[in-house]
């Protein structure tokens, strides 16, 4: 009987470290992310760019996986608020029953169309907290969902292409606008008791403008509102491109950056590259991407997401895009292949004690 209850005190105490370390983290209990040495797989299939990032289409996630053969556990969509100010409950419900964790990009903007300042949701509106009730509202439904949440505000926040860019908020100043915005949606969603919402500063490793006040780490809101780091970190974008950086280099140089700056949170990389390029293997984009991932000094990757998509660039169908891997079958195999050198979690949840 004494044997009994010292095995369930120490039972009890492994659960409480558990459940404390998960909380430390900044993460859900019970939802673990790159457990131990694994690499979460996701990807991304938006009907077309840039608009139709909001659908789930199925059939494409479907794809990927029968593709590689292995399941993805991360799935990524956009919630335009262009379109309505709802969480998105038929998205996550739809991810989850696929078992996968939802990754919600939370687009606060009036449009679609780049390069241009936007009117409505505005960082200093954001910050002045004219759209509380819509995020009150938002932030309930998501605690109701109860599901862990993967969700970033600010998509590649040093790139000008989207409105919350300090280039169109006041430069430097546009970068504090955007940092009391971003925690301003949290501090707002924590409130409603939201805690399911994992949250994530989202880089892109090249900054558009390219300028020294448009880094990846001034926009930084701070530890206590940050999960995890996303960066974007693409080969060619388009059929015709030349000259991309390796990868390794890229992602090296990037961490380097990050850890300047005191930022060591996990890493989620996002990356896909033109299948069909003209002048660059696909193939050895694929391979140097998994090498740089399965090495000795390896930084703290916790997921690897892929986009899976097409789109038009003009209207002369030889310059379309397609970074989906069943367009490619020797890119496909070079994945496959690559994943043999990872540890591939393959549920959103973590291991029994």
């Amino acid at each position: 009987m004494n044997g009994g209850f010292k095995r369930i005190q120490w039972l009890g105490l492994l659960f409480f470290l558990f459940i404390t370390s998960t909380i430390a983290s900044g993460l859900p209990p019970g939802f673990c992310l790159g457990e131990g040495d694994t690499i979460a797989l996701g990807v991304y299939t938006p009907d077309k760019s840039p608009s139709g990032e909001g659908r789930i289409i199925l059939d494409e996630i479907h794809a990927f996986r029968d593709n590689l053969g292995i399941k993805p556990v991360i799935g990524v969509f956009s919630d335009e608020w262009m379109k309505d100010r709802k969480f998105p409950l038929e998205n996550v419900r739809t991810l989850r029953n696929e078992g996968m964790i939802p990754y919600i990009r939370f687009m606060m903007r009036s449009s679609d169309t780049p390069y241009q300042k936007e009117p409505i949701y505005t960082l200093n509106n954001i910050g002045l907290g004219k759209f509380d009730g819509e995020l009150r509202s938002w932030a309930r439904d998501a605690r109701a969902f109860g599901s862990p949440v993967l969700i970033e505000y600010g998509t590649e926040i040093n790139q000008w292409n989207y409105p919350w860019n300090g280039y169109w908020n006041g430069y430097q100043k546009g970068q504090d606008l955007f940092r009391n915005a971003y925690r301003h949606i949290i501090d707002v969603m924590l409130e409603e008791g939201a805690s399911n919402l994992i949250w994530i500063y989202h880089i892109n490793t090249v900054s558009q403008p390219s300028e020294e006040w448009n880094n990846i780490t001034s926009y930084y809101p701070g530890d206590d509102y940050c999960d995890l780091v996303a960066i974007s970190l693409f080969g060619t974008t388009k059929p015709f491109e030349t000259g991309t950086k390796p990868f390794k280099n890229n992602l090296d140089e990037i961490m380097k950056t990050l850890q300047a700056e005191g930022i060591q949170k996990p890493v989620l990389l996002i990356t896909g590259t033109d299948v069909r390029n003209r002048f660059e293997d696909p193939a050895d984009f694929v391979t140097d991407l998994f090498s740089s991932l399965s090495g000795p000094d390896l930084p703290d990757v916790r997921g690897l997401i892929w986009l899976n998509a097409a789109w038009k660039n003009d209207n002369n169908p030889l310059h379309d895009t397609t970074m989906r891997l069943q367009d490619n079958p020797s890119v496909t195999t070079a994945f496959k292949s690559g994943l043999k050198s990872l540890h591939i979690q393959d549920s959103p949840g973590c291991s029994p004690v």
